[in-house]
């Protein structure tokens, strides 16, 4: 009888834990797998003589586990106060739980111009250009998101950088444009010191790598298009 009984508290801790690990699974997989944005070299243009540019953006991102609680939907819901007005959201299954997509828009200008625009379009995160240099930042907003978050579950947060960010950037301009960026993947290949000059109607992909491991898990994702 003892060792009945002490199977059974051992079983009900060993589902207690299994439910946690589960539990921790599903609201801890909040990292985007995958962030999708393309610029145009115009957009550069635009910004610097002082506009704010909605930007084209995907982000997936896969949930394991079951979300009995309905807790995703409220999740969704108010994520959407900090999205454009035209989002979309999709959510499918996945192999062990939930795909979820957003066909969004992140604003793309210089700091002075964002700050203006972030107060009356609350967006979590930016592309601020510096001297034609373009960084991908987080704003306060994803801070008061994630706060509310938390208010439907304690583990629920969004965090950046995503397991990979890629930037498609196509050249619109008459002149040859070069790209450049730092601790990089284009075309499956790695770069330390990347460069590579396009011409007009021609693209470049490149994709930076956001583990634990990461220079971008330290520092904003950036690069540099050069249109001298």
């Amino acid at each position: 009888m003892y060792y009945l009984k002490e199977f059974k508290i051992m079983n009900k801790k060993s589902n207690f834990v299994l439910m946690f690990l589960i539990s921790i699974l599903f609201f801890s997989a909040c990292k985007p797998d995958k962030l999708e944005i393309e610029v145009y070299t115009s957009d550069i243009q635009s910004v610097n003589a002082g506009e704010v540019i909605e930007i084209p953006l995907k982000a997936s991102f896969s949930l394991m586990g079951e979300d009995k609680d309905n807790q995703l939907p409220k999740a969704t819901e108010l994520a959407k106060k900090y999205l454009a007005e035209d989002s979309e959201f999709v959510i499918t299954k996945g192999t062990f739980g939930k795909v979820m997509s957003i066909v969004t828009s992140v604003p793309m200008g210089t700091k002075k111009s964002l700050t203006k625009y972030i107060k009356k379009n609350p967006r979590p995160i930016m592309l601020e250009v510096s001297e034609n240099k373009i960084f991908l930042k987080t704003t306060a907003n994803l801070q008061t998101l994630n706060s509310e978050l938390k208010d439907i579950n304690f583990m629920l947060s969004v965090d950046l950088p995503a397991k990979s960010t890629i930037f498609r950037i196509t050249s619109d301009s008459k002149k040859k444009v070069t790209i450049i960026a730092t601790a990089i993947f284009s075309e499956k290949k790695p770069y330390l010191n990347f460069e590579k000059s396009i011409k007009r109607r021609k693209s470049v992909v490149v994709e930076f790598k956001g583990g634990d491991g990461s220079v971008y898990s330290e520092i904003p994702i950036q690069f540099k298009i050069n249109t001298n």
